[in-house]
């Protein structure tokens, strides 16, 4: 009785986690910048029509709104910076080595890499019959 219950608790955990890994890529795969949009941030916003020199301290940055293509889908990603210096290879149509651990993706740019957290995903059926014609 305890060893089918042992095997029954083995067998469900690795269903489980069998999904999760396999979602996740250590090694570095193409993927295809579609759109880079660059924001200027303020942190925290001033209401409009207030004294801008009796306001709250500001702290300034840049927020890059990414959409990446990649294995048939569409990632909209988001870096932030205190610097407005993102590498050149950052626009689009680059193809770029990426990797994927949980909710951040990696941009593997030469002599740099860039951590973006994921902000949506979706599967792209254009996406998928794009890479296929160009094979």
């Amino acid at each position: 009785m305890k060893i089918v219950l042992c095997i029954g608790i083995l067998a469900a955990v690795s269903v489980v986690t069998v999904p999760r890994t396999t979602a996740q890529s250590t090694q570095s795969q193409e993927g295809t910048i579609v759109s880079v949009q660059r924001r200027n941030e303020a942190s925290p916003t001033v209401r409009a029509g207030a004294d801008v020199g009796r306001g709250p301290l500001q702290s300034h940055y840049y927020s890059y709104n990414v959409s990446l293509q990649w294995n048939c889908e569409v990632y909209n990603l988001r870096y932030e910076s205190e610097l407005n210096d993102p590498p050149s290879e950052l626009s689009a149509n680059n193809r770029v080595p990426v990797r994927l651990k949980k909710n951040v993706m990696y941009l593997d740019f030469p002599g740099d890499t860039l951590k973006m957290r994921i902000v949506h995903h979706k599967a792209s059926e254009t996406a998928c019959q794009q890479s296929a014609t160009a094979k």
